[in-house]
């Protein structure tokens, strides 16, 4: 029985991908907990195992006594004799036993200790083995389907690809070859659960550096990956080395490399820019094959604004918006597209408001509102690059004094005088704010 269930273990452990010495330590707890189960805790047993030669050496401990209560606890003087040199009454002798001896019922706790501890060996060996591998492509077959999702084997574990994670046009039948990314490892009732993906912008990015030698090599950089999986993705590239054309490059001759791509993923047309450090230029890349006649940038909106020939608006955003939207996936930036007729109008109104910004403005912060100016007194101010109240109000009095060839006493006069009126001014205008809240609510 003992060479039997060494064989067994070895050959599930095998088929686990568990090591020999691992496995040794597996069936050791499940021998000890046969005979603890036989026995009780009784002492502690020692147990060998040896693998490779298929043997297992059970020695459990038994008192030397004078009266024979129970044959697992005690052992007589002259029956000690054999496994000890002049025992005495009181002395523990490790007497040797077998699994066939222990019985039925201790050899079914033993099966069983040893499919659970094998199992929390595989549990061990799985993240050990493919923790490092998070976000690498994985090779697998398909074993079987369940619940729409796909069970993927991957060597010595399972993998399961979601329905969400499948490109829209996937199908796979049992037996059929599939490459995804490990996108992570998850616990479910304790068991870590490998999940697929092939729809992650890193599976592209993956993809990149597996077909195109000079990304593998890190002479070309993958910067950013958008995608809509099964349709349509950007891909912004980019080199430090000046006598590579980065795009060129990925796409290869006559889009050999780039169709490659395509073909794992069921045809997905891929759009391959050139990356920039200048957000403006990146934009323009990536709204391409638009052309690009202007653009604004907001970077409080994180907004830039991108203006396209009235001929070309359709093209820059693309069906159902997708181009745009890919765009500003890859670039993190908002884009608002506008045909060059609309920003015309467009323009002519913030001219307008611009103006009028600026008149007001003009208004509030004319140094004129300054009772104690004369109009030379302005002149010089203006001169000197102090042209409104604001910067009065914060000017130091050494520059005022200069500017105006007067006492520092005058100077602080001046500058307390701009600062008075700032804030009549701006107490005014929180009134008024004030009264506009109160009837609103009314």
């Amino acid at each position: 029985m003992i060479r039997e269930f060494a064989k067994v273990a070895d050959e599930l452990g095998r088929e686990k991908g568990l090591s020999r010495s691992m496995l040794s330590e597996v069936l050791r707890e499940a021998i000890v907990t046969a005979v603890h189960k036989k026995i009780g805790k009784y002492g502690e047993p020692e147990v060998t195992v040896d693998i490779e030669k298929g043997t297992i050496k059970i020695l459990i401990p038994k008192e030397v006594s004078e009266e024979i209560d129970s044959k697992w606890h005690e052992i007589s003087i002259e029956e000690a004799k054999k496994y000890k040199e002049n025992p005495q009454l009181g002395d523990i002798v490790m007497v040797p036993t077998t699994l066939e001896a222990l019985g039925r019922q201790a050899a079914i706790a033993a099966k069983n200790k040893l499919l659970e501890k094998i199992r929390d060996a595989e549990r061990q060996v799985i993240y050990e083995q493919f923790q490092n591998k998070v976000g690498e492509i994985l090779n697998g077959t398909v074993l079987k389907t369940e619940r729409d999702n796909l069970v993927v084997n991957i060597g010595k574990a399972e993998a399961i690809l979601p329905k969400r994670e499948s490109i829209p046009a996937d199908f796979f039948g049992r037996g059929d070859y599939v490459r995804a990314l490990l996108l992570e490892i998850r616990v479910v009732k304790g068991w870590p659960q490998l999940i697929l993906s092939r729809t992650h912008p890193e599976f592209l990015k993956k993809l990149f550096e597996m077909e195109i030698p000079e990304v593998y090599e890190g002479i070309i950089d993958v910067k950013g990956v958008a995608r809509e999986p099964g349709d349509r993705a950007k891909v912004a590239v980019y080199s430090t080395n000046s006598n590579i054309d980065p795009v060129g490059a990925c796409i290869g001759l006559k889009g050999v490399r780039i169709n490659s791509i395509s073909q794992e993923l069921r045809g997905e047309k891929i759009d391959v820019i050139e990356w920039s450090p200048d957000p403006v230029k990146y934009v323009c890349n990536a709204i391409s094959p638009a052309q690009v006649l202007l653009t604004n940038i907001f970077e409080d909106e994180e907004t830039i604004e991108v203006v396209v020939p009235d001929d070309e608006l359709s093209l820059a955003i693309g069906k159902k918006g997708q181009n745009v939207k890919l765009a500003a996936m890859l670039t993190g930036w908002r884009l608002d597209v506008l045909k060059e007729s609309e920003y015309n109008e467009i323009r002519k109104v913030r001219l307008i408001e611009q103006e009028q910004e600026f008149k007001e403005f003009d208004e509030l912060y004319n140094l004129e509102h300054i009772d104690v100016l004369t109009d030379e007194m302005v002149r010089r101010l203006v001169d000197a690059g102090i042209d409104d109240v604001e910067k009065l109000s914060t000017s130091n009095l050494e520059e005022v004094a200069a500017a105006l060839e007067i006492s520092d006493e005058e100077a602080i006069n001046i500058i307390n005088s701009a600062i008075d009126y700032l804030t009549s001014k701006l107490a005014e205008l929180q009134d008024d704010d004030f009264t506009e809240e109160s009837e609103e609510e009314e």
